[in-house]
C-alpha cells in the first residue's frame, strides 16, 4: 500500500461494550473491547454471525452509542454520524429513482461548486469503472456494478474511516474478486484507512494490513493477527495458506 499505516491510532475504542433489551432480557454484544487502527491501515474485523462485528462497525458509525467506555477518531469521541465515516453496506443501498451521477453527487451536493462537483463525479466514476454508465438507474446494473457506484457515492466525501460491513458478500465468486482488487486500488491510491467487516478468511488474508479476530461469545476481540505480505496476494502461497489456518484456528477455539 502507498504510504501504508503510519502508525498513530487514528480510530480507537477502549473499554466498550454494548447490550440490547429483548423483553425481560439483557443481550450482551460487546464486552471491554479494546482496538485502534491507525491512519493509512486496512483492518478487517472477523466473525461468525452473532459475534458483535456489525455492531462494534455502528458504533465507529455513529449509529449506535456504547453503553460504557469510548469510540474516537482523531482523539475526538464519536457521538454521532458523520461525513469522516462512510459506510459501504452489504446492500447497495442506492436511491433507486435516481441515476447513478445523481447517485454519487447526493452526499456533496451543496458542498462545492457545481461545476467542481461534476468534475468529481466523473472522475470518481472514471476510478470504478462506470465512467459510460453515468445515466442509468441503478435497477439496470448488475450487484457488482452497483457496489462500485457505493464506492464511489462514499470516496467523493473523502472519509477519514471508510468502514466496510461485508460489502461484498451477496456478489458471485468472480465479481467478488474483482471487487476486492478494486478496493485495495483504490484504498493505495489514497493511502485511505478503513475498517472491513467479514466472516469470510481468505477475503480477510487478501485484504487485511492485521486481522482482528472475534471469539463465538461476549463480544471480545480473541486475536490481532498481521499479515505482513506482499500484495498483490497469492492465494496459493505457502506464508497465505498458513495465515489462513492459524485464523481459522482462531475462530474454531474457545471463547
Amino acid at each position: 500500500m502507498s504510504g501504508g499505516p503510519s502508525g498513530r491510532p487514528l480510530l480507537s475504542l477502549r473499554g466498550v461494550s454494548k447490550s440490547f433489551r429483548n423483553g425481560e432480557d439483557v443481550l450482551e454484544v460487546l464486552s471491554g473491547v479494546d482496538c485502534a487502527v491507525a491512519e493509512g491501515e486496512l483492518v478487517c474485523l472477523l466473525g461468525g454471525s452473532g459475534c458483535g462485528k456489525s455492531t462494534l462497525l455502528n458504533l465507529v458509525a455513529g449509529f449506535l452509542l456504547p453503553d460504557a467506555g469510548c469510540v474516537e477518531i482523531g482523539g475526538e469521541r464519536i457521538a454521532g454520524p458523520g461525513p469522516d465515516r462512510c459506510v459501504v453496506f452489504q446492500e447497495d443501498a442506492l436511491f433507486p429513482w435516481l441515476t447513478v451521477r445523481e447517485n454519487v453527487a447526493f452526499g456533496a451536493r451543496g458542498k462545492m461548486p457545481r461545476a467542481a462537483l461534476d468534475a468529481e463525479v466523473t472522475r470518481h466514476l472514471e476510478k470504478v469503472g462506470l465512467a459510460s454508465f453515468g445515466g442509468y438507474l441503478p435497477r439496470e446494473l448488475s450487484g457488482g456494478m452497483k457496489q462500485r457506484v457505493a464506492l464511489a457515492r462514499v470516496l467523493i466525501l473523502r472519509p477519514r474511516v471508510l468502514l466496510m460491513d461485508e460489502p461484498f458478500g451477496a456478489l458471485d465468486a468472480l465479481t467478488r474478486g474483482e471487487m476486492q482488487g478494486l478496493y485495495l486500488s483504490l484504498m493505495r491510491e489514497t493511502n485511505g484507512t478503513s475498517l472491513f467487516v467479514t466472516h469470510d478468511v481468505e477475503e480477510a488474508v487478501t485484504l487485511a494490513d492485521r486481522i482482528l479476530v472475534m471469539g463465538r461469545v461476549r463480544g471480545r476481540i480473541r486475536a490481532d493477527v498481521p499479515v505482513a505480505l506482499p500484495r498483490p496476494r497469492d492465494r496459493s502461497d505457502a506464508d497465505f495458506v498458513r495465515i489462513c489456518r492459524e485464523v481459522r484456528d482462531l475462530l474454531g477455539g474457545g471463547p
